[in-house]
């Protein structure tokens, strides 16, 4: 309720807001009571307000804009939100037509609509970005206890809840077992018996395994029993891990179904973006050929060796090619590393790199062009005859496709980019192969026009912090 009340306050304030800039900007000449017939614009005006309140407070009860989203990702959230504005603007213009609201100004209503979607985008967002902040820091406010399957399966799906994805859980109890997982994801032991003792602490229950005969955990009795305890219950399937893929619920005979499919671009997209990928490599190199060239002579004077770095990568599907960076290291690099097997352990164990300023291979560029990023502007030929994009993926050596295990074929789905989810968000500070692993495929899944320019916007800043590049 509270919410709704934030949002119908948002649309008001919106109307006001659209006063003072239809005045400001029509140096008030802006007829809003036009002369002869104040009272019946004044009727309208009013009307547009109160017709944009209720119809924002109707569409939204059957939107679910309102329910917890303590579990969704915030663009899914955000994509969601704007979608309902967008059926609020179309309904309520559609309204002022129908109505034949003559007096109303086309001005102000756009002004009203652009301000009140504003203004409750900005109010919804903020409020899910500072709850999720504050679950995330000392604010624990729910208990939960995770019911079904065996325990490590509850144990892994607790620590899901807890330091994987904080959800503001101080502490999720796991049945089968007296054990439990605290707000840090470590096992603690626990003094309750789920079956033999009520629930009244808990808040939410999560239930995993399906309806067998009526005596499993999710059965409808079960859960009945929760709901007239006031829990909030969750059914779990079976612990499929889905993140990699676009998901959408639905149902069969009200039995719910979870779909799956792989991120990708339409046939048209994939077209466009290829497009683009050879307009603006083309341009790029036309513009930065100077810069080119002279990268090209510094490196071949000051170390010996060709001025450029070819090496083969994975590309689409799995498809081998090879990649241009201007080098960076010595042309003996391999031989040193083979010479040492000291220096070759940590290069393995820091998952194939050495630390920084631990690297004997370095020429005396290196380090400059590695820290700026100038070395990837040969790349640009890549992506000009359609072996790269300019957003995608890493393009990874091959010995590094098992580190993507089942995934490796997912990943080879898509283009490797010159820039990517993986760049922009700290490059070499992200220590563990892992998580670099689940950054491309997050891009993948993700993977459409607004993520690429949202990569290719963030890639400026972060070249000129020099974020992780070493």
């Amino acid at each position: 309720m509270a919410e709704r009340i934030a949002d119908a306050i948002c649309i008001f304030v919106g109307y006001l807001l659209a006063t003072e800039i239809a005045l400001a900007m029509h140096w008030g000449r802006i007829q809003v009571f036009p002369p002869g017939g104040a009272s019946e614009a004044q009727s309208q005006y009013s009307s547009l307000l109160i017709f944009a309140i209720l119809s924002w407070l109707t569409l939204t009860a059957y939107t679910e804009t309102y329910q917890a989203h303590r579990t969704e990702r915030l663009n899914f959230l955000a994509r969601r939100l704007i979608q309902t504005l967008v059926v609020w603007s179309l309904v309520t213009i559609a309204a002022i037509f129908v109505l034949k609201f003559e007096f109303l100004s086309r001005q102000f209503t756009g002004y009203f609509i652009t301000a009140s979607m504003f203004l409750i985008f900005v109010r919804q967002l903020g409020t899910v970005l500072v709850l999720r902040s504050l679950r995330r820091s000392a604010h624990k406010w729910r208990t939960a206890v995770v019911i079904g399957g065996d325990e490590a399966t509850c144990e892994h799906f607790a620590q899901l809840l807890t330091a994987a994805h904080p959800m503001g859980y101080q502490r999720v109890d796991v049945q089968p077992g007296k054990r439990a997982v605290d707000c840090n994801g470590n096992r603690v032991e626990s003094d309750r018996d789920f079956k033999s003792a009520s629930l009244e602490a808990i808040d939410d229950v999560y239930l995993i395994g399906v309806n067998d005969g009526g005596d499993g955990p999710a059965s409808a009795g079960r859960m009945l029993s929760l709901l007239k305890q006031g829990k909030s219950v969750h059914i779990i399937p079976s612990l499929l891990d889905t993140r990699l893929f676009r998901q959408s619920l639905g149902d069969i005979a009200g039995i719910p179904v979870l779909s799956v499919s792989k991120g990708e671009l339409s046939p048209v997209q994939a077209a466009v973006k290829r497009a683009v990928d050879f307009v603006v490599s083309a341009l790029l190199l036309i513009v930065l050929s100077p810069v080119i060239a002279a990268i090209a002579v510094a490196v071949k004077l000051t170390s010996w060796g060709p001025a450029l770095f070819r090496q083969k990568r994975l590309g689409l599907d799995g498809k081998p090619f090879t990649l241009f960076k201007f080098r960076t290291m010595r042309a003996d690099a391999e031989q040193i590393l083979k010479d040492s097997p000291s220096l070759y352990a940590k290069y393995l164990g820091n998952n194939f790199k050495l630390p920084n300023g631990e690297d004997p291979r370095l020429a005396p560029l290196g380090r400059f062009l590695r820290a700026t990023s100038l070395d990837e502007l040969p790349q640009l030929f890549n992506v000009l005859i359609g072996e790269m994009s300019l957003v995608g993926p890493r393009p990874i050596v091959p010995h590094e496709a098992v580190q993507y295990g089942d995934s490796a074929m997912l990943f080879m789905s898509a283009k490797p980019g010159m820039t990517g989810h993986w760049q922009v968000s700290g490059r070499s500070e992200i220590a563990e192969y892992r998580k670099r692993v689940e950054l491309d495929l997050e891009y993948i899944r993700d993977q459409s026009f607004g993520k690429d320019l949202e990569i290719l916007l963030r890639t400026v800043p972060a070249v000129l912090r020099r974020k992780g590049a070493n």
